[in-house]
């Protein structure tokens, strides 16, 4: 496949497997990968989970963390594009006025949210699996905000977040990127994030500074935040279960997830010969 130059992958929902982690063929497949040409994890994720499965994969994986906000390379994040502080603390007040968990990520890696009953439903196993990460629980409004704001999401049911999110959308207009990442079953997410702080614009950027367009960029994907991607890049991959918009702009479909998809689909288009162990 000469006329991809560039490999880059969603993480949750489209390389990890039903353990929410990074299956041992696949890690293979994209370390390899690595060796020949730029590989780049391309995620919601922060740079607490998302360090986790970078330290498995060969020094030459980089990451495009939070939609957007950070890029991973050479082992540390840079580049943060932080939402602006008046939209996140104006989006927190009305979260907590309609009963959700506002989770703000701050500029010192530590996310605050103020509990409220209703919106911990998703909430609390969220921070029960990832002990890793510090969450701190605050009193106020004030609190929240203590040092500047990186981003701020709510992680709720599918239906609440679908619910909250045009509302917040149609609120701040240009001003941020609300995104919405429906997951049915599981805890969704919804994320108001600085309005450069997307898949698309990072990852095109980091393209362009290795010399590579578009249409030479391979991406695989599962959820609404992989839609811009989706539509810029030449070569877009849909996993089995990926959202119906998500197929309808795919160059072809991969497995599942849960049966390592796209590692299949990647060592048969680059004739690897890896087989799982």
């Amino acid at each position: 496949m000469d006329q991809i130059r560039l490999i880059a992958s969603d993480i949750d929902g489209t390389l990890t497997d039903a353990q929410g982690e990074i299956p041992e063929f696949t890690r293979r497949v994209l370390t390899v990968l690595s060796e020949r040409l730029p590989v780049v994890l391309v995620t919601g994720f922060n740079p607490w989970p998302a360090k986790r499965f970078l330290e498995r994969m060969g020094p030459r994986v980089c990451a495009i963390l939070q939609n957007g906000v950070f890029v991973w390379e050479d082992g540390h994040a840079s580049e943060r594009r932080m939402v602006d502080a008046v939209v996140a603390r104006e989006a927190a007040e009305l979260l907590l006025a309609r009963g959700y968990v506002p989770l703000v990520y701050g500029a010192d890696d530590v996310t605050r949210y103020v509990p409220h009953m209703e919106g911990m439903t998703m909430v609390s196993p969220l921070i029960a699996r990832r002990h890793y990460q510090p969450y701190w629980a605050v009193d106020s409004l004030d609190d929240l905000f203590a040092v500047p704001p990186v981003q701020l999401s709510v992680c709720d049911t599918e239906e609440r977040v679908r619910a909250i999110h045009p509302l917040l959308a149609g609120l701040f207009g240009e001003k941020a990127y609300v995104v919405l990442q429906p997951q049915p079953g599981r805890e969704s997410w919804l994320e108001v994030n600085h309005p450069q702080a997307r898949k698309a614009v990072a990852l095109l950027d980091f393209a362009a500074r290795r010399g590579v367009a578009p249409e030479q960029i391979f991406y695989s994907g599962d959820s609404l935040n992989d839609l811009e991607v989706m539509q810029q890049v030449g070569f877009p991959v849909a996993v089995a279960n990926a959202l119906p918009e998500i197929k309808a702009l795919a160059w072809r479909q991969s497995g599942p997830n849960t049966a390592e998809g796209v590692a299949h689909l990647l060592n048969e288009l680059f004739a690897l010969g890896l087989t799982p162990a």
